[in-house]
């Protein structure tokens, strides 16, 4: 008996352990972020049940993961220094799996400054995000977020307001991770105050997609999200300037800002013609603007987000053209065409454009977004210009004016929804597209030719009028299903469909003696289609430290289409395999390399296509080729990222190489007895471009006082075409060194000094051709230094010199900038300016384009010196 009962406890012992062992096997992971939904490394989550607990730290992306748990219900709480504390209660269900939705913490608002500054690091790098701690780069009171932006590593912000990170333009800004302002950059880095920033973010935005499922595809728009300190989205900002200078100069601003939690309200006006952005920009500028945007987070689930922009401008450009195109004769001799140009262009633009999201949260397993556009444009212009064209014993001299009137209108909804399954990983994503845009323009030519050949003189007069009208309906929609195979692999499917129907008509004609006659040869009816349909599947591996993505793509494509004048239809199919690859190592929390390649194909235009000529341009007729195939783009970049989070050094290079099978290049022919030629296209191989650029900075002194910056590009091309059936390659190399010295001293100065040397160079295939050779050396300096506490000096000084350019008109122009400031009334709320523009009078925009075998040297007018009396009213109240 006793042996009996030992045994029945020996069985229920194992039997017991044996289920506790079974029910240690599930999994528990989330991740932690804050509000604008970027991870936080380093914070600690617990977890409870009734019979033990335990913590884990999360990773550099804010990821944390429990194993081994038992599946009963369970307590979950989250905290981070300088954010409020998370706590909730969840409970396993079918899955030994549970996700749990993001865990958002929200900062402090009475935090003191040293321990938030302690807590988050100066510079933070992640997969595709680089943030910056705004306390680290703190701005003098009263500046806008531009000026802070001035002083990240990697960050440039032009005389226009246009902001670059690592070489790559920023095309949308965000704040709290929400649209604002759209796509005018400039606008929405001079509205906000900088000292209410909490943190700037550079992301690498993949699209909506992406960010719910992972799969990244095609090139990402580079977004920056500014987010703002939670004691400070309680308040509002008023700046309004008022300037008059010489030469009838005049800028008037009106910005403002309210917020109130997540209910944000902001308004931009500008009244000027200098340039407004600090007097950059090639011509001469008039502006009128007005931009309203208007955010709100009406609860937890329902956000909106809404921008109106009209922008009134007027630009007249005087620019010269030097192009010179490297040409063989019959006898395979070179020979050059040279063509000297002079413009006198005036245009005129009213733009009205709508556009916002509107997110809905439907619950913790749905989301879904639509956004909405909708713009409405109308264009003027008037040109003047003369151009000398030669080329041996031929010369051509044109006289030129013409008369362009025009209106668009362009609608577009996009629609994004995403189901999250209760298994982690499983996932179903849909989007579709709708747009339209239908534009009409029309054009007045007058043009008078004066061909020479040996001394042997004939005029030719062509007048014309040339009206166009065109519209494009397009529609896509596709679907993605994620399908977890492990706990770090996924695998993904996906379909897309796009088709985009197009109508165009081009009425022309001749002016004979005051009458019209049409022109049967110029005009032209045509529709066409272009449909694609798209299968891939995507694998996907997320590791602690490797993450990787392979997929492939199969793309039947159909372009069709009818020239309705002619009665000629054209066919072309295609089918295209596209494969994709990813790869994400980091090698620590400080440093990351990232892989891609990428194949994609590019379709021939209709224009392309069409075996018709078009000669309202004598000196270059073009005709189409129905012949074309599409190009095939295969592209590989690398990019590498090192920070020291706690020294603020930071270390980023980029490199990118493409290689375009069946590249579509131009071919020229030259009329015989003239210095006309004829324009078509054919296919060729050979193309390739790779271009890399890194960017190191390094504080010298504590809190970067004193920092240090080298930054270098460069990039070879290896162009190709063909004139008079001779192929012709062109390698191209530019490339350039940059040093910078930035000097921030609190209440005393800041300034940038830099320096800069660059090279193009341009090789033909041919002996023929000699080497061209340009070198370009720049130095300056930019900054402001405070004299007292309420008297403000700024300067920006720039040198260039250019040497090696064929044109003997260009110049090395020499640029300063002077202002001073004086601040009074309470709390500085009130500031006259003096200041004076370009005052050596020498402002001018010269460049440099090298394309197949063609060099073009332009220069540009640009705003010269003038004096301008400013006075400026600051309100601002926040946090109360």
């Amino acid at each position: 008996m006793g042996k009996l009962l030992q045994a029945v406890l020996l069985a229920a012992l194992l039997m017991g352990l044996k289920t506790e062992v079974m029910a240690q096997d599930f999994t528990v992971k989330g991740k932690v972020v804050d509000t604008s939904g970027v991870g936080l490394p380093g914070a600690v989550v617990r977890i409870y049940d009734n019979k033990d607990s335990s913590a884990v730290s999360t990773d550099p992306d804010g990821n944390f993961f429990f194993r081994n748990r038992s599946g009963n219900p369970f307590t979950l709480s989250a905290g981070y220094i300088g954010y409020s504390a998370f706590k909730g209660s969840f409970e396993f269900k079918r899955d030994k799996e549970l996700s749990i939705p993001f865990i958002e913490l929200k900062a402090l608002s009475n935090t003191l400054d040293a321990v938030v500054i302690s807590g988050t690091p100066p510079v933070k790098i992640s997969e595709d995000t680089v943030s910056f701690n705004a306390r680290a780069f703190p701005v003098r009171e009263g500046d806008g977020v531009d000026e802070m932006l001035k002083r990240l590593p990697g960050i440039e912000v032009d005389k226009d307001g246009n902001v670059t990170s690592q070489g790559t333009p920023v095309t949308k800004i965000r704040v709290n991770g929400k649209d604002f302002f759209g796509t005018d950059v400039a606008t929405a880095i001079k509205n906000l105050p900088a000292d209410i920033i909490k943190n700037l973010q550079f992301i690498d935005d993949y699209g909506d997609q992406a960010r719910l499922t992972g799969i990244k595809s095609g090139e990402p728009e580079k977004v920056l999200n500014l987010t703002i300190q939670e004691d400070k989205k309680k308040g509002y900002f008023v700046r309004a300037a008022a300037g008059v200078g010489n030469l009838e100069r005049y800028n008037l601003n009106l910005r403002g800002n309210s917020i109130k939690g997540e209910r944000q309200l902001s308004l931009d006006a500008t009244l000027a013609n200098a340039n407004v952005r600090g007097g950059g920009g090639d011509g001469i500028t008039t502006r009128n603007k007005l931009g309203l945007n208007y955010k709100n987070e009406f609860s937890k689930k329902l956000s909106a987000d809404i921008s109106y922009n009209f922008d009134n401008t007027k630009n007249s450009t005087i620019s010269s053209t030097f192009t010179q195109s490297f040409l063989q004769d019959s006898l395979l001799n070179a020979t050059s065409r040279i063509e000297d140009a002079r413009s006198d262009n005036t245009t005129r633009n009213n733009r009205h454009a709508l556009g916002g999201n509107l997110e809905y949260k439907i619950d913790t397993s749905n989301y879904l977004k639509i956004s909405p556009n909708l713009s409405f444009e109308r264009n003027s212009g008037n040109n003047f210009s003369t151009s000398l064209t030669s080329q041996d014993s031929l010369a051509t001299d044109r006289l030129g004016s013409s008369l362009s009137n025009g209106e668009s209108i362009n609608l577009r909804t996009n629609i994004f929804y995403n189901h999250k399954f209760n298994k982690h990983g499983r996932s179903l994503t849909g989007w579709s597209n709708i747009a339209y845009s239908n534009d009409e323009n029309s054009r007045t030519i007058n043009n008078r030719y004066i061909n020479i050949d040996n001394n042997i003189i004939d005029t030719l007069i062509q007048n014309q009028n040339n009206g166009q009208a065109g519209s494009n309906m397009q529609f896509n929609f596709g679907a993605s299903y994620m399908e977890p195979l492990s706990k770090h692999d996924f695998v993904e499917i996906n379909y897309s469909y796009n088709h985009s129907a197009n109508k165009s008509s081009r009425e022309v004609f001749d002016i004979n003696q005051g009458a019209p006659i049409f022109n049967a040869d110029l005009s032209n009816l045509y529709d066409y289609q272009f449909t694609t349909n798209r299968f891939g599947l995507n694998f996907r591996h997320v590791g602690e430290k490797l993450k990787y993505t392979i997929g492939l793509s199969a793309q039947p494509v159909t372009l069709k289409g009818e020239n309705l004048s002619r009665n000629i239809s054209t066919l072309n199919q295609t089918f295209n395999f596209i494969p994709s690859m990813r790869f994400s190592y980091k090698f620590s929390q400080q440093r990351s390399l990232e892989l891609n390649y990428r194949g994609r194909s590019n379709q021939p235009s209709f224009l392309q296509l069409q075996p018709i000529s078009d000669n309202s341009d004598l000196q270059n007729i073009v005709t189409g080729n129905p012949d074309l195939l599409p190009e095939f783009i295969h592209g590989v970049d690398m990019h590498y990222k090192q920070a020291d989070w706690n020294a603020g050094k930071v270390v980023l290079a980029n490199l990118r190489y493409e290689r375009i099978d069946d590249r579509i290049v131009s071919t020229k022919k030259r009329l015989p007895g003239s210095v006309y030629q004829q324009t078509s296209f054919i296919n060729t191989d050979g193309y390739y471009s790779l271009r890399g650029d890194y960017d190191i900075s390094q504080p010298l002194l504590p809190g970067r006082k004193l920092s240090l910056g080298l930054s270098g590009s460069g990039q070879l091309n290896n162009n190709i075409s063909f004139t008079d059936d001779t192929r012709i390659e062109a390698e191209n190399f530019n490339w350039r060194q940059e040093v910078e010295l930035r000097v921030d001293i609190e209440n005393v100065v800041n300034l940038e000094a830099e320096a800069s040397y660059s090279q193009n160079i341009t090789h033909y295939s041919t002996d023929l051709f000699p080497e061209r050779r340009t070198k370009r050396l720049e130095y300056g300096v930019e900054g402001r230094t405070f004299l007292f506490d309420d008297l403000t000096l700024g300067y920006d000084f720039t040198k260039q010199v250019n040497m090696g350019y064929d044109n003997g008109s260009v110049r090395n122009p020499t640029l300063l900038r002077l202002y001073t400031e004086y601040r009074f009334l309470k709390n500085n709320a009130a500031a006259v300016r003096v200041e004076g523009f370009d005052l050596f009078n020498q402002n001018a925009g010269i460049s440099r384009d090298v394309f197949d075998n063609v060099i073009v040297d332009r220069q540009v007018n640009r705003l010269g010196r003038y004096f301008m009396f400013s006075l400026i009213f600051r309100v601002r109240n926040f946090g109360s």
